[in-house]
């Protein structure tokens, strides 16, 4: 077991694993935009597409901060804290007035305030504060 891996917080554990589960996600949502997007008719495509290549950058951005969390890189907070207060706000976007997908939206809600909520406990924000490991 490594240094960095032996001495890090439990909640900078959950915290990364969450964001690399979320990574995940973001590269299967891709996956259905871009075969999605091909299905659709030829003026929407290029669309589609667009946001299949966004998902793909998002899915890429988290893994790389999930793995920075686990391996306690300063700058991963800093990616967490602003990809969950985004994150919030597309899920209270999702809300629609009721009339969206309202579980998804709850759920994205409880992973955002969740891992918001992990990545400032005072053991992570301390363990991440280290000098160079």
């Amino acid at each position: 077991m490594s240094e960095v891996s032996s001495d890090r917080p439990a909640t900078a554990t959950w915290a990364g694993g969450l964001m690399l589960l979320e990574g995940l996600g973001m590269i299967g949502l891709a996956v259905w935009l871009a075969v999605s997007a091909l299905g659709d008719p030829l003026e929407h495509i290029g669309g589609g597409l667009f946001l299949a290549v966004l998902a793909a950058g998002s899915a890429l951005f988290l893994a790389v901060a999930g793995k920075a969390m686990l391996d306690g890189k300063a700058w991963s907070r800093a990616a967490a804290v602003v990809w969950h207060v985004l994150l919030l706000g597309v899920a209270l976007g999702t809300f629609d007035g009721g009339q969206g997908p309202v579980p998804l939206a709850l759920v994205m809600a409880a992973l955002a305030i969740t891992v918001f909520a992990l990545v400032l406990r005072k053991s992570v924000t301390g363990w991440l504060r280290r000098e160079e490991r």
